[in-house]
């Protein structure tokens, strides 16, 4: 009589999938390595901007009412810091999908239409950002030689240039986020995108 015995030693056993690996984006495909350093620079930049602001305002606070000799230079640098922090939040915002929209009526349409309205309102925010990074280019070169009034820096530079350096680094996000297909915000769980709702874009 056949034995209906399965032979377990033919039986190929095929490894499981992967995650994630921590190089890769879950967004689209795996970035090259001086992406991911200048995500992290930029990440950086936004971190010490932020912890220079609050610095800056307590020993402004503490010289003002306890030493009682006011910092003449406080007031004008944590405005123009202020600015800089930001538009580069906007930009990483921009990066990290997480800016806030209304989507009443994008959720209503359906998922090959609403994937591609949310492409094109990308490719809008990506034109929008050059023509704001060509003007503010053409704005601080109209401004050179305008000083600050406390530090006397040059106010083209440490001040106007925000705009079109933040935009430039907002349209290459932009851009990445097009070449990836990552169109709609992490807040929206638009179908196609190849992610999980509320993620972050550095999740294993």
């Amino acid at each position: 009589m056949k034995s209906t015995t399965p032979d377990f030693t033919e039986m190929s056993v095929q490894p499981p999938a992967p995650m994630n690996a921590p190089d890769d984006r879950p967004d689209g495909p795996r970035d090259a390595a001086w992406v991911r350093r200048a995500d992290r620079a930029a990440d950086a930049l936004l971190a010490a901007l932020g912890g220079a602001l609050v610095v800056i305002v307590l020993a402004a606070v503490f010289f003002r009412y306890v030493v009682n000799d006011a910092l003449v230079w406080s007031d004008e640098l944590v405005r123009y810091l202020f600015v800089w922090f930001s538009m580069l939040g906007m930009a990483v915002t921009l990066r990290e999908r997480q800016h806030i929209r209304v989507e009443y009526f994008v959720e209503r349409l359906p998922p090959r239409l609403r994937r591609a309205v949310e492409a094109a309102m990308l490719a809008g925010v990506g034109l929008f950002l050059a023509a704001a990074a060509g003007l503010g280019v053409a704005w601080v070169w109209a401004t050179r030689g305008s000083l600050t009034s406390a530090l006397q820096w040059p106010l083209n530079l440490f001040f106007y240039a925000s705009l079109p350096g933040a935009a430039l680094l907002g349209l290459w996000y932009a851009a990445r986020r097009l070449r990836t297909g990552a169109f709609a915000e992490r807040d929206s769980a638009a179908p196609g995108d190849g992610r999980s709702e509320g993620g972050s874009e550095w999740d294993s």
